[in-house]
């Protein structure tokens, strides 16, 4: 899996495109810095060669940059994400633009996933991995092959986790969806914010799980 770390800037979630014959961006930055990541991109594919953007959940330092990015490519792109997050993002409900500096949009999802389903992603495909608690409509992406996990908001490097006091935020449902993610064989992490782990990935989901249980005692 060719995958291109698109690091954010200030507040911006990560992005990651993932190049292959279904090239793929997984997130979009708030795109306040549409610039920086266009020029990013550009340094290993074409923008019109983007073929589809799955969002890991609907905050907007998340999808903000959404729009910009499709109004540079100029042609249809494939915006996915949880069934849950596509609700909210289609009404253009999320609150938390406002911490950006910008108004809620409404953003078209045309394809809804669910726990379970696979999307194709480069030249591979990624299991879709419910895991509320960060906000209702949060997944990660995993490719068992090499041991690969895009983990959102709901881990990170070193043992954090995704806050859950943001509106739909969840400690217990964090808890659980962390729990799941320990099923999986996770070498490398990429996160939506912070640095990627490159190695051991297992157990940065182990010591999230053990500081969100001692942070609920």
């Amino acid at each position: 899996m060719e995958v291109h770390w698109i690091r954010g800037k200030g507040l911006d979630s990560n992005i990651y495109l993932i190049k292959g014959d279904e090239t793929t961006l997984i997130d979009a930055g708030t795109g306040l810095h549409h610039n920086y990541v266009m020029h990013e991109i550009k340094k290993h594919v074409n923008p019109r060669d983007i073929k589809k953007i799955i969002l890991t959940h609907e905050h907007a330092d998340h999808y903000g940059g959404v729009r910009k990015i499709l109004e540079e490519i100029g042609k249809d792109v494939e915006v996915a994400s949880h069934r849950s997050a596509a609700e909210r993002l289609r009404k253009g409900s999320d609150v938390t633009s406002l911490f950006f500096g910008f108004s809620p949009f409404p953003l078209d999802v045309g394809l809804e996933l669910a726990d379970g389903d696979r999307i194709r992603a480069g030249d591979d495909e990624l299991l879709v991995i419910h895991t509320p608690g960060h906000s209702p409509g949060s997944i990660c992406l995993y490719n068992e092959e090499e041991k690969i996990l895009f983990s959102g908001d709901t881990i990170f490097q070193y043992g954090s986790f995704g806050r859950f006091d943001l509106p739909g935020g969840d400690a217990n449902a964090l808890l659980d969806s962390i729990e799941k993610l320990l099923s999986m064989d996770v070498d490398i992490i990429y996160p939506g914010h912070g640095e990627v782990v490159l190695e051991d990935g297992k157990d940065h989901i182990l010591l999230a799980m053990d500081n969100l249980k001692a942070a609920l005692e």
